[in-house]
């Protein structure tokens, strides 16, 4: 009993506290800039890329863990000699416990590249959205139909929520700036600035007003491959900000060169694994490893939970896992989608 309590007192206060209107994460969130900032969208190696992402939590606290699936596809077009457009269609679907607490969002970024030299690039981006959460209110048990054995769904909840499935929509918008250049042959640095939920829109499924908080993203990547070895350095962080919350995460990956690219190919013919650890402050250390194939990518990563929760999660955190697969068409060579 005294553990459905919590969860109760966890699950809801997240879902109704104006102070807890954070957006889901994913612990790797360098594969896949697209969903922190429109910007980025096109900037890939080749012309194309389709990504898919599945992370599990919460299942050692809850009976019906928090699974989060995304999938996403951008692209570039109207290349002239550098600068072009880039676009994409982003899907989210995070499902919290028992309740099915459901939030979608599918949103559509777009944005132009400016080649400013050949080793300087800057992109501006926006990124309209389709936001939707949904609960289903007839599948919770509140605190006053425990009748000291279970919970009776026939004992009245007097809960100011109707009894029935809940939905809202709303138009959403976000907007974002991005930098990637070249310090030399073999280091590259990106960094990008995005801000979220521009509209504030009315989120709240009460009489309330409740408005969804904006987000400031903040994010960066290097490159750095020390060509006598084969190996390349990849630190990354990101800092997501959202009203009172607040959500920093720095670490790095070690890619190492398992088979070099072809000269008439490039990228699309190499092979590389990465590994990495990276620390979400307050909350959790990470570990991921990465597996590249001519275009296509298979990931996971595991977060050890350090938070305040661990005594509810056992330290049992979550698990990730993605796949990508990047294509070009034609045998251009787009030397600032890759350090080489």
């Amino acid at each position: 009993m005294k553990k459905k309590v919590i969860l109760f007192t966890f699950v809801f206060g997240a879902f109704f506290s104006a102070n807890a209107q954070q957006d889901q994460h994913f612990s790797m969130f360098a594969e896949s800039p697209v969903y922190m900032n429109p910007a980025t969208a096109g900037f890939t190696p080749g012309d194309l890329q389709v990504f898919t992402n599945y992370r599990l939590q919460w299942s050692t606290v809850s009976d019906k863990p928090y699974k989060t699936i995304s999938a996403s596809a951008d692209w570039r077009m109207f290349d002239y000699g550098g600068s072009y457009m880039g676009a994409g269609l982003n899907f989210y679907t995070d499902v919290a416990g028992t309740s099915n607490y459901q939030t979608n969002i599918i949103s559509l970024p777009v944005n132009y590249t400016l080649m400013a030299n050949k080793n300087n690039y800057f992109s501006f981006g926006l990124q309209p959205a389709f936001y939707q959460r949904i609960l289903k209110n007839t599948e919770l048990n509140w605190y006053n139909q425990w009748n000291g054995v279970a919970y009776d769904q026939s004992i009245s909840s007097n809960e100011v929520l109707p009894n029935q499935n809940l939905n809202l929509s709303r138009f959403d918008i976000g907007a974002g700036f991005y930098w990637e250049g070249y310090l030399n042959k073999n280091s590259r640095l990106k960094l990008g600035i995005a801000g979220l939920h521009l509209t504030k829109q009315r989120i709240n499924f009460s009489s309330e007003d409740t408005k969804l908080y904006r987000k400031l993203n903040l994010h960066g990547q290097g490159e750095f491959k020390l060509e006598a070895t084969g190996v390349t350095i990849v630190p990354a962080f990101a800092a997501f900000l959202q009203g009172p919350n607040k959500e920093i995460i720095f670490g790095s990956n070690f890619r190492f060169l398992l088979k070099g690219a072809s000269r008439s190919t490039s990228y699309f013919d190499e092979i590389t694994f990465s590994i990495g650890t990276y620390f979400r402050t307050s909350d959790a250390i990470i570990i991921n490893a990465l597996f590249d194939l001519s275009g296509f990518s298979v990931g996971a990563s595991y977060d050890m939970n350090i938070s305040n929760l661990n005594t509810a999660t056992r330290g049992v955190g979550a698990m990730e896992f993605f796949l990508r697969y990047r294509m070009q068409f034609g045998t251009r060579n787009l030397r600032h989608n890759r350090v080489h």
